[in-house]
């Protein structure tokens, strides 16, 4: 699947629901979507999607920052949107190793995910608002604080938005 494909698909969402405000909220998006989220404690996973009777749920890990649960959800609406055949996804905490050798589907789900809480063209326009003289990390520090995301799923949003299209700068 391609990046731009995951992008207008979250940006499809966003739009169907009329949702153009920044945090994302994202358990408004699960809720119209009719889907229920559930938070729990767990040393095991960090969020889980599971289908059954055309009902959905998302389970989270309590223990994780706000942040990372924000994230845990629109990942698993991810899986909910781009893979709608598959009725339980998992996301194990030890299988949280970024890059390559993670499945597709999941890195397609965290795409998704980061396109949902930081959508492009919000966070191009607030990017070139506040970094008239150059990115630093403070900018990082102050749009992860802004869209509810980590620092660390910010940089990774900025990079992948500077290498698909309209230069940041």
């Amino acid at each position: 699947m391609l990046i731009e494909k995951i992008e207008a698909a979250a940006e499809e969402l966003l739009d169907r629901l009329n949702i153009k405000k920044i945090p994302t909220p994202i358990e408004e998006v699960a809720r119209c979507l009719s889907i229920r989220v559930s938070r729990a404690p767990s040393p095991d996973f960090s969020g889980l999607l599971l289908r059954k009777d055309g009902r959905a749920l998302i389970g989270v890990n309590s223990s994780e920052a706000p942040v990372r649960q924000r994230f845990t959800i629109a990942h698993e609406i991810g899986h909910f949107i781009l893979h709608p055949r598959k009725d339980a996804f998992v996301d194990y905490r030890k299988e949280s190793v970024k890059g390559e050798g993670r499945p597709l589907s999941e890195r397609h789900a965290d795409m998704f995910a980061a396109a949902l809480l930081m959508p492009r063209k919000m966070l191009l326009r607030d990017f070139r608002r506040i970094a008239k003289d150059g990115y630093t990390e403070e900018i990082t520090a102050t749009l992860a604080k802004q869209y509810a995301v980590s620092e660390e799923a910010m940089r990774f949003r900025l990079i992948n938005l500077n290498s698909l299209g309209p230069k940041l700068s």
